[in-house]
């Protein structure tokens, strides 16, 4: 069905709204990210004399070097993590025939429904009774596995070609070559969707890491957005560079790996 013109007129409209409606905020914390003292509260979307004062102070009256350290060091083994157990957990679940096969994994998917919330308290008080917490472990290890992840690569599993799994067997490769050899690798598009949502997940996690850290030597970068703003709230231009810190790692994982799916995508195509 063909829309009409002032259909696709309206439509084009909505959505050029829609995206303003997005890049506006963003505009108006990138300068002001920008602009010194003086400027802020005089107006004027562009900053007249652009400066990096506002990144400066903010390092100077926050540990924010520290928070930039947890946030990337606890994220980075976090998407490690749940990328290994999320392959290895997702090939046994398509690959191997065992007892209650399907009712366990029909337990991962009930897992994906139970609301975070209702884990918290038992797992805090685990991570208190181990001694963990203010640590990197507390923040890494409850998280370490995720049923989005085994779902989502098993589903990928599944279609595979079983004619390249059993030419690599015919070959001699054993269960774990074949997976790390032959499946992973052409996994691409679901390792980068994948990887996307596990590092933004991560990245902007908030309770769990109040909960768990009370340091600087441990708290990560929303953690440290939050006291900054409490210690110092009318400090606008600190605010924002302190935001504009914290949403380039996002944006540059979503970018890199972004670029990395449509290019997979755009290959196979050209190869049909």
């Amino acid at each position: 069905m063909q829309l009409s013109r002032p259909m696709l007129i309206v439509g084009h409209i909505l959505v050029l709204a829609i995206c303003l409606s997005i890049l506006f905020p963003m505009a108006i914390v990138l300068s002001t990210a920008f602009k010194p003292m003086n400027e802020i509260y005089a107006g004027g979307l562009l900053p007249q004399a652009p400066t990096f004062e506002n990144f400066a102070r903010l390092f100077e009256k926050t540990a924010f070097g520290w928070y930039i350290w947890n946030s990337s060091g606890t994220t980075l083994l976090r998407v490690i993590g749940q990328l290994i157990i999320g392959v290895l957990a997702a090939y046994a679940f398509a690959r191997f025939r065992f007892p209650y096969r399907d009712v366990l994994f029909a337990l991962v998917l009930g897992a994906m429904m139970i609301p975070q919330v209702l884990t918290m308290l038992p797992i805090y008080i685990m991570m208190a009774q181990l001694g963990w917490f203010d640590t990197w472990w507390a923040l890494i290890v409850p998280n370490l596995a995720t049923p989005i992840a085994v779902f989502l690569l098993r589903q990928h599993m599944m279609s595979f070609p079983n004619e390249l799994i059993d030419a690599a067997q015919m070959d001699g490769a054993g269960h774990w070559t074949t997976l790390w050899r032959v499946i992973v690798p052409n996994l691409g598009p679901a390792m980068a969707a994948l990887t996307i949502i596990i590092f933004i997940d991560s990245w902007n996690e908030y309770f769990w890491p109040l909960l768990v850290t009370e340091s600087a030597q441990s708290r990560t970068i929303q953690i440290g957005l939050r006291e900054f703003l409490q210690e110092d709230m009318n400090d606008y231009g600190a605010l924002m560079a302190g935001i504009i810190v914290a949403s380039l790692p996002a944006i540059a994982v979503f970018l890199f790996f972004q670029r990395r799916v449509m290019d997979t995508f755009v290959s196979s195509g050209l190869k049909g």
